[in-house]
This record gives structure tokens, sequence and C-alpha cells, in this order.
């Protein structure tokens, strides 16, 4: 409760963590670039709801040549569910430019969706998308079913490595940070994902897909 109410006013500051506290179903050492106009996200803090309103601007300074699959999740939502996370966004055939800009060259799975819950941890992941992927018959999300995504299962049943993530906690209508995205880059400094069970964002045992086999749900 003191971590909703926390985001709720709007708290904008450093962090100890580079993901939300006590969440365990991914983990990498980079930081995926994420902005939102001229706002450039770093981890874990609080932005007014009306800034993360459009499809963001995904960047890297990992000089990225292959293709992608960017993710992003509410991982508060539905904690009751053994799987609580909801997709905000499942955009395959993502490239990067030269300047390390990213761009979809197809129409996403599960389009974009502007965050709603204040006091929710938002995370964006990015995947490597393996060669010839096609989104399989059988994948349930789309952009009217969302819930219950497990990301543990990515990598696994897409064969797809998690490089990169970023994340904030959606806050009420306040000042936007000042610091601001230039050049299209990320924040370049490796992070660290915490891990642990305890916290608001722990997660119960589960799986959504029914098993561990590539494309298979």
């Amino acid at each position: 409760m003191l971590s909703l109410i926390a985001a709720a006013v709007c708290l904008i500051g450093s962090v100890l963590t580079q993901t939300p506290p006590s969440y365990t179903l991914a983990v990498t050492n980079q930081t995926l670039g994420l902005s939102y106009g001229s706002v450039s996200v770093e981890a874990g803090e609080t932005l007014p709801y009306k800034v993360p309103s459009t499809t963001p601007t995904l960047s890297s300074t990992l000089g990225l040549n292959e293709t992608y699959i960017a993710i992003i999740v509410d991982t508060t939502a539905n904690l009751s569910s053994p799987i609580p996370a909801d997709l905000v966004w499942f955009q395959q055939d993502v490239t990067f430019s030269s300047a390390g800009i990213g761009s979809a060259n197809t129409s996403a799975q599960v389009p974009y969706v502007a965050p709603s819950s204040v006091g929710h941890a938002y995370l964006a992941l990015l995947y490597t998308q393996p060669p010839g992927f096609i989104i399989p018959s059988n994948f349930p999300y789309n952009d009217t079913f969302r819930v219950a995504f497990n990301v543990s299962r990515v990598a696994v049943d897409f064969h797809s490595p998690l490089l990169a993530a970023n994340w904030f906690v959606l806050g009420s209508n306040c000042s936007a940070p000042s610091h601001t995205a230039s050049s299209g880059y990320g924040y370049g400094a490796s992070t660290g994902f915490a891990s642990g069970t305890h916290g608001p964002w722990a997660k119960k045992t589960g799986a959504v897909y029914a098993n561990g086999a590539a494309g298979r749900y």
C-alpha cells in the first residue's frame, strides 16, 4: 500500500534497484532506451500518467543489427492470478538504425495501449527475434486479449534471448522528469536486475502456457 501511495504522488528520483522490486521473471544487465516524446525513462522512476500515452521510442547503444521483439507488461495487474502480468504491447519485427533508434516493420501483434493503472510498475523488455519467426497460430494474445502473460515463457517458447529492459511506475498528474532523450540513445550504463521473493511485486508460481515446447500455449 505504501508503494502505491508513493507512486501516486509522483515521487521522482533515484532507486536502488533497476527492475520492479522482487521481480524475478526476467534477468538482464543491459538498459533498453525507452522514451516518450522528449522524456527518456530512467529505470524505476515515476512518470505522470499523461507521459506514456503513445507508443514509445526504443533505443540502444548496443549496436543491434538483427531483428527483435519488444514487449511491455503491467507487472502488477491481477495480483490474485498466478500470472498477474497484462500485455501493454507486443511488437515483433523491430529493427534498429545505425543511430540506435528502433522501428517496427509490421503491425504489432498486440498494439500499444496507454498505461492507466496509477501505482503499477510497467516493464519494457527487448528480445532477439529468431530467423523466420512468425506468430504461432495458437498464440492467444491480441488487442482484445492481454491478460495472464507469462514473461518467463518468451525466451523458452520463442528461443528468444532477453537483451535489455527498462521500467517505470505510473503516477498521477504531476511534472515530467527533467532529463530528456538525446540522439535517440537511451541510458547506456549497464543495469542489474534485482531478484527476490518478497514485496509488492513478488510472483506466485504457475504457467499460462500449456508446456515448454516452442510455439505451444
